[in-house]
């Protein structure tokens, strides 16, 4: 597309002052510069892209443009590096998501997709990754979008952050329509509503998974943060809000009557559309019955915790909203859905502990965790955690709490201290700890030491919860991100993943086991 053209409802006389370039790409990280791109360089929180110009040059970029205050040069003026033009223009942030749309309308179909949008403190990843399997198995092509990566199903690959840049989520979703996905499952963070990261976007539906303290740090409180999220679903444009009925901000939500979209709840309440008529776990299973506006049906998922059950109705809601596949059809395709990496990850190794790895790094995430655990733990229930440095510090004290009522012995390591004193942090935890509870408590700053110490003081009956980084390939130890992850340190202990070997779901449904309702919500 030709720059000149793109810049012209921005800036005066652009295209009798801008250099004929044609550009293939529009981006705001040097890092995906690719040839023929045009670099964004804004102003940043630590550092301005300004410095990174010449690595997108070196990398092939055609253009630059360069954000500049106020006080600084005339917006429209050029120079050259090394033959690239490199344009100023003043305040470019204000207007960079316009230009990114205009460019992706004009120049490809990043906008013939359903988008469907995913919110909430915990389950995001799992919610659209359940929906995004449940799709393939419909032979409905699905792309994702999130923490665990992006692509369509199965091809995916890492992402960044939960919800990346409006540049990197555009091209993104052209590569994935070219791949022929027909939607898009996206996780949808409050830092990215807040920072316009979705600007543009018009989700077909929304769903709200719950609201728990995280992120403090940057909303100050928790009625900012639901703030933030509840923006979500106050587009005129959203069609459908799917909300955990079960959550205390989803309640609120259900009651909003600023909320235009129709709204459909889900979860264990009785009030709710799509609800659990009977559940129960079995080993590392759920047996579960539920009723919907589109059915009854009963099935069985390879997977433990209450929340994973109403991730799983949440994804079914998501499909079955549409009526484009019968709920028959919708139910059978549960069959395809597998647990997210480092979501409820069980591992065994012949006559020693089990051990479950968990992203649980927040109160509510890890109360529901040990307390799922502890239900099918007929041993000592361990737990190794820490809390991630240069975050909300308020969460530390009450994590440790919620350790030390619901498990029989605890270990405080590191979890991504980043730039803050590793001592400090456990400090911090150590002051939710109740002097009268007699519950063992040791630290073990190594995290690899820790996970192996913690398994050599258990038996065969007990089982251990490594809960925090999940699936995460790294420490964050100042600044410098360090190759490691929980399973790998299994692995080398001889452990090996169960889910691994018993990914097909044992679904009892089928057309004579599922029962319809004529009425669907349309």
């Amino acid at each position: 597309m030709n720059l000149a053209k793109l810049l012209a409802p921005y800036l005066s006389n652009a295209e009798s002052t801008i250099p004929d370039v044609e550009i293939e790409g529009l981006v705001t990280d040097n890092r995906d510069v690719k040839a023929g791109d045009c670099f964004i360089a804004l102003a940043g929180i630590t550092h301005h892209g300004k410095v990174f110009v010449e690595d997108a040059i070196a990398q092939g970029a055609s253009a630059i443009l360069l954000e500049t205050d106020e006080n600084a040069a005339q917006t429209g003026s050029i120079s050259y590096h090394s033959n690239v033009p490199v344009i100023v223009i003043r305040s470019l942030k204000t207007i960079v998501n316009k230009i990114l749309i205009d460019f992706y309308k004009l120049s490809s179909s990043a906008f013939d997709m359903r988008l469907l949008a995913v919110t909430g403190t915990n389950g995001k990843s799992s919610i659209t990754r359940f929906a995004a399997q449940i799709s393939h198995g419909l032979q409905h092509s699905a792309g994702l979008m999130g923490t665990l990566g992006f692509g369509v199903w199965p091809n995916i690959v890492e992402s960044k952050n939960t919800t990346p840049e409006l540049a990197v989520l555009l091209r993104q979703f052209t590569l994935m329509k070219a791949e022929g996905a027909e939607q898009v499952f996206m996780e949808v963070s409050s830092h990215g509503i807040e920072q316009k990261r979705i600007e543009g976007l018009t989700f077909d539906t929304a769903v709200f998974a719950n609201l728990s303290q995280d992120h403090l740090d940057y909303h100050g409180n928790m009625e900012s943060y639901f703030t933030i999220k509840r923006e979500l679903f106050l587009s005129a444009k959203l069609q459908n809000a799917i909300i955990n009925a079960d959550d205390e901000y989803g309640q609120r939500l259900l009651a909003d009557d600023e909320i235009e979209a129709k709204k459909i709840s889900y979860g264990f309440s009785k009030t709710a559309d799509v609800r659990v008529v009977t559940w129960a776990m079995n080993g590392a299973s759920i047996d579960a019955s539920i009723t919907t506006p589109w059915g009854d049906a009963s099935f069985t998922i390879n997977m433990v915790g209450d929340f994973n059950l109403a991730n799983v109705l949440a994804a079914i809601s998501m499909q079955a909203i549409e009526n484009k596949f019968s709920f028959a059809e919708i139910i059978e395709s549960i069959n395809c859905i597998t647990p997210a990496p480092g979501r409820m990850q069980t591992y065994s190794k012949a006559g020693c502990a089990s051990a479950v790895i968990d992203f649980a790094h927040t109160p509510d995430a890890l109360k529901n965790v040990l307390a799922t655990l502890k239900k099918q733990t007929s041993g000592t229930l361990a737990v190794v955690f820490g809390c991630g440095g240069n975050r909300d510090a308020d969460k530390r004290s009450k994590m440790a709490g919620i350790a030390q009522e619901l498990a029989d012995s605890i270990v405080f390591t590191a979890d991504n201290p980043r730039k803050e004193n590793l001592k400090t942090i456990i400090e911090n935890m150590q002051a939710g700890l109740d002097s009268s509870n007699m519950t063992p408590v040791s630290i073990e700053l190594d995290r690899t030491k820790a996970i192996e110490t913690a398994l050599s003081e258990l038996g065969s009956d007990d089982l251990l919860l490594i809960a925090g980084k999940g699936h995460e390939a790294y420490q964050d130890i100042n600044g410098v991100k360090i190759p490691y992850c929980d399973e790998g340190v299994l692995l080398t202990l001889g452990y090996h993943d169960i889910s691994a070997k018993n990914t097909v779901t044992k679904n009892k449904t089928s057309l004579n086991k599922t029962h319809f309702k004529k009425e669907a919500l349309r």
